[in-house]
């Protein structure tokens, strides 16, 4: 498999969306053109304005829906400052994910127009990708869009003339092509972000079985048994579900951390190194991802990108690198998403984009779950919390100390106890 574009690279966006697509826009110095999929966020229209006061052209493409129409937000105001605003039809082609190219070179898609809205974890988070070759071809479908379709093109008050069915399904199949190479973009950064939580993730959990380990699991037995011991002393369904959720922590953590295992820590990067790690995988993503291939080639990528996934995970860099040699001597090119089939004009062949697009876009609905679910998770929000491991470690160790003494003393007491009604 060969680059899919060596001139391209892509960065996803999740926590720091806002300032990166601030400073991407702020960086602007001759265009902006953007086609939203849904509804236009203040933020970003306001954005666009500030924009067009530098003296930059700015085309915005709204899909014509009650929401936009209705919205408070005053779009002749980026008219009268010269910009322009056109009104997708409703019998255009439908968009699925929006996109903004900024001087004809960086393309930004994903939920920049929302950016300021979601809370964090709900976020879909937005792809920067430097691209000339990309963003040329999605600049020529947007301005397909606003040339056929937009306010003021003609097709858009002709489309009871013959034969404007026909060019309205050969649009809606082109359109359909190039968001799937964005959705496919978005598929990799996101599949990238999973990739980095777990490994950090994954970093802190070995780190911490070595640090404190053997006390914790100490800890979680004595918690278990004084547990149990309650519940059989007294009874009741408080004490009951007491003691059941200790015995399933207990059994969680032995089963995934068994005391014969030897667990190391992963290798410790510096800051070049982690930069170096992660641009490697997004460049390696981009050419094995299974959804970046055909049908016949998905068993071979899927294989390929599963070990890329282990040896990103465990921070092996050297095992990313023999990928990348592996892949630079395999020839067979990766398919153009865009390119792959040809030019549809067909209801069948629109209708054939339309399924692959929303296979893709179910992908990403499963993997935005998955994010949330790792974010929410009791591991993400001790990260989220705890800076410097080592110290975190020393109070949780201290903490566990006093745990283990507390128990100790109390499984003592009801043995006495139990010793002296027997007597």
């Amino acid at each position: 498999m060969s680059d899919y574009d060596a001139a391209s690279d892509f960065q996803a966006h999740f926590s720091d969306a806002l300032p990166a697509v601030e400073q991407a826009l702020a960086q602007a110095r001759m265009q902006l053109v953007c086609a939203l999929a849904l509804d236009c966020g203040r933020h970003w229209f306001n954005l666009l304005l500030q924009a067009r006061r530098r003296g930059l052209t700015v085309q915005l493409l709204v899909p014509d829906t009650e929401v936009n129409r209705q919205s408070s937000i005053a779009w002749e105001r980026l008219s009268a400052l010269g910009g322009e605003v056109h009104w997708l039809a409703p019998e255009a082609a439908y968009l699925y994910t929006s996109v903004c190219i900024v001087d004809a070179h960086l393309v930004l898609s994903g939920a920049f127009a929302d950016v300021s809205s979601p809370s964090p974890d709900d976020f879909a988070g937005v792809v920067r990708q430097h691209s000339s070759p990309l963003a040329a071809q999605y600049l020529c479908g947007i301005a397909e869009l606003i040339g056929d379709y937009g306010s003021g093109g003609a097709e858009a008050t002709d489309a009871s003339q013959s034969g404007a069915l026909v060019i309205a399904q050969a649009l809606q199949a082109r359109t359909a092509a190039w968001q799937y190479s964005l959705l496919q973009s978005q598929t990799v950064a996101l599949q990238a972000e999973l990739d980095e939580i777990q490994r950090t993730m994954q970093a802190f959990e070995r780190q911490q079985e070595v640090a404190i380990g053997e006390l914790l699991r100490e800890f979680l037995d004595l918690k278990r048994q004084y547990l149990a011991q309650l519940h059989e002393r007294f009874g009741g369904q408080a004490h009951e579900e007491q003691a059941r959720q200790a015995e399933e922590s207990f059994k969680r953590y032995t089963q995934d951390h068994p005391p014969e295992d030897e667990t190391t820590p992963l290798p410790q990067l510096d800051p070049a190194q982690q930069q170096a790690i992660k641009s490697l995988y997004r460049k390696l993503a981009m050419q094995c991802h299974p959804d970046r291939v055909e049908s016949s080639d998905k068993a071979q990528a899927q294989a390929l990108f599963q070990r890329l996934q282990r040896s990103y995970r465990a921070s092996d860099l050297q095992g990313m690198q023999h990928l990348q040699a592996q892949l630079e001597a395999d020839q067979s090119p990766v398919p153009d998403a865009a390119n792959s089939h040809p030019a549809a004009t067909s209801q069948r062949a629109a209708a054939d984009w339309a399924v692959q697009v929303r296979a893709l876009q179910s992908t990403l609905l499963q993997q935005q779950a998955q994010r949330q679910a790792l974010l929410r998770g009791p591991t993400w929000r001790t990260l989220s919390t705890q800076s410097d491991w080592d110290l975190w470690f020393t109070q949780q160790s201290k903490h566990l100390q006093a745990e283990v003494q507390r128990y100790r003393e109390a499984l003592a007491q009801a043995a006495d106890d139990s010793a002296a009604r027997l007597v």
